[in-house]
């Protein structure tokens, strides 16, 4: 089942599906949103697959040739979102002093489909709450002036300039080996992420991102400034502090992010945000 919850003459659609079994070619519209709700949907785009699994997207645009299979026993719902090239082209050209450079990245075969999860993007959050209110049966008709697509071409553009930004420090002569290293090291920051409070080797991060070690460090410190080590006491240190000011325990913090004891972490937390744990948190109170 495909469902069409809006579509307008400018190309802007947003649909809900909800299948078992699928196989079909998957075009992608201006910018193209494949968001899954529920379940896992496999995509073949531009000769890479791509397991996309609940609470994860892809994004493609018009030069982007796909295909998708779904095969499940139990129901996979996922959101299409097509943005119109016009939109993407307008708010590129309006949010950067290189809009030009940075439209062309968008809607050309340059641009870089990946995977994505909505945890770590801008887009992410939208995409859930898009998706909540259409189950919940409270979405309405309120898309006329194309308000809601502006709002989701913001937030690509935000993430999407994050990637064409470090992209460009790349500096390999073929196009491709630059996608491909960029792939491997944002598939690292990633990896990262979603194991925050993993203490996660080098070695083991390397090895999923099939790059030797001592490559992996200097392409990451190349691409995001930072050691794959700094990045990580970085983003600890970024979701301790939300932990702090909805009350958690600075001692079962400082342990839950890895610091081996509560002066450490209080030292680190404040070089960092130029503030004590306890005065975050008792911010709240």
């Amino acid at each position: 089942m495909n469902q069409t919850i809006y579509a307008d003459n400018e190309k802007n659609a947003i649909r809900f599906s909800n299948f078992k079994k699928l196989e079909t070619a998957c075009p992608f519209t201006g910018l193209g949103i494949k968001y899954v709700a529920s379940g896992e949907e496999t995509y073949y785009a531009n000769n890479k697959k791509y397991k996309v699994k609940v609470g994860e997207y892809i994004i493609g645009n018009e030069f982007t040739q796909s295909i998708v299979q779904i095969d499940s026993i139990k129901s996979v719902q996922g959101l299409c979102i097509d943005i119109s090239s016009e939109i993407i082209s307008e708010v590129a050209e309006f949010h950067d002093v290189n809009g030009t450079e940075l439209k062309e990245f968008l809607l050309s075969e340059q641009f870089f489909v990946n995977r994505y999860n909505v945890k770590n993007t801008t887009l992410g959050y939208s995409l859930q709450e898009i998706n909540q209110k259409i189950k919940s049966g409270f979405f309405t008709n309120d898309l006329q002036e194309n308000e809601l697509f502006y709002s989701l071409a913001e937030s690509i553009i935000t993430d999407q300039r994050f990637v064409f930004d470090h992209l460009k420090k790349l500096n390999f002569k073929k196009h491709a080996t630059n996608e491909e290293i960029f792939r491997a090291v944002y598939q690292a920051k990633s990896l990262i992420e979603e194991n925050i409070t993993e203490n996660l080797s080098l070695e083991h991060i390397a090895n999923e991102t099939g790059i030797s070690k001592y490559h992996f460090i200097r392409v990451f410190k190349s691409v995001f400034g930072i050691s794959p080590y700094q990045y990580q006491k970085r983003k600890r240190l970024e979701w301790a502090r939300i932990d702090l000011l909805i009350g958690k325990e600075i001692s079962s913090t400082a342990f839950l992010y890895g610091f081996p004891d509560v002066p450490s972490f209080s030292k680190a937390f404040k070089q960092y945000f130029n503030q004590t744990p306890g005065s975050v948190r008792n911010s709240n109170f």
